[in-house]
């Protein structure tokens, strides 16, 4: 029982991610229709969307109130899975890697990218700009941490509750 408490406070702090990733997502998604190479990110971001909310969809009709799922159902969370996963291992390389690197490379890195902008406001400096991006790599990690452990979870609960899933039952 602990574990389907523990899925459901993971899945009611990852539904607002999901929303801000929505948005995120439709931005993107207007921007992919003029640059065609953003359309993996868009199409990363929109697994995890999917997968977020049709687990909580899993989770609220099927497990809480025991109503019957159409088996598809079952597959758009296996599917939107393993892209989240990916995405998840994405969002955890890219914190580690600013977590490991060198406090003078990060600096340097830093200095770079303020030079390369040159339109930049004179508020924001190269140390704003690391604490910034110390920021989003917590964000990240923590954020992947809790994808993973989240679909975890959702697997194991996939399989004990199979029977909800049932086409018999479904028609």
């Amino acid at each position: 029982m602990q574990k389907l408490t523990f899925f459901r406070i993971l899945s009611f702090i990852l539904i607002p991610i999901a929303l801000l990733f929505l948005f995120m997502d439709f931005f993107a998604l207007l921007m992919a229709l003029s640059n065609p190479t953003v359309l993996f990110p868009v199409f990363l971001m929109a697994g995890m969307v999917i997968y977020i909310f049709t687990s909580a969809y899993f989770l609220l009709v099927g497990i809480d109130r025991k109503q019957v799922l159409n088996p598809s159902l079952k597959d758009w969370i296996k599917v939107n899975a393993y892209v989240t996963l990916f995405f998840g291992f994405q969002f955890m390389l890219i914190a580690l890697s600013v977590f490991y690197l060198n406090q003078n490379d990060l600096k340097e890195m830093a200095d770079k990218v303020m030079s390369a902008q040159p339109n930049m406001p004179k508020t924001m400096t190269s140390a704003l700009f690391l604490t910034m991006l110390r920021g989003m790599a917590y964000f990240f990690f923590f954020l992947a941490f809790f994808l993973l452990i989240h679909i975890t979870i959702c697997f194991k609960l996939l399989k004990e509750h199979a029977g909800l899933f049932s086409e018999k039952l479904a028609e």
